[in-house]
């Protein structure tokens, strides 16, 4: 068995976990393979989040939807404990360098605190 062969969870990398830490934020664009370039087109948005749970490792979580999140990047002057529904990450090979690499996606992210969760699609 390869790494690229396994499904990870957030639980899995996170030291048991499902809690992470949202320090940041990105609009994520199609790619046109055809032209080879970007287009306009918003298809999601990519969370960069830290694991306390593994090392302080970051990840970088992408999830569909072009609806903008109740915050903003610009908003995250510290790290905001978040989750992800239906969270799935695994390894492939990058074909450059033949290291493997890990790439993570999610349905939505779940703001997190005391009083109630408040899921952003």
């Amino acid at each position: 068995m390869t790494p690229d062969k396994l499904n990870l969870t957030l639980p899995l990398l996170n030291g048991g976990s499902d809690r992470v830490l949202l320090t940041n934020f990105v609009a994520v664009y199609e790619y046109d393979k055809e032209n080879k370039k970007w287009t306009d087109k918003q298809i999601g948005f990519s969370y960069e989040a830290v694991l306390p749970g593994g090392n302080y490792e970051k990840i970088n979580v992408k999830v569909p939807g072009t609806k903008m999140p109740g915050i903003k990047p610009e908003d995250l002057k510290e790290a905001v404990p978040v989750t992800f529904a239906n969270f799935s990450a695994k390894f492939y090979r990058d074909f450059r360098s033949g290291e493997y690499k890990l790439t993570a996606s999610a349905d939505s992210v779940i703001l997190l605190n005391d009083d109630e969760d408040l899921m952003l699609k």
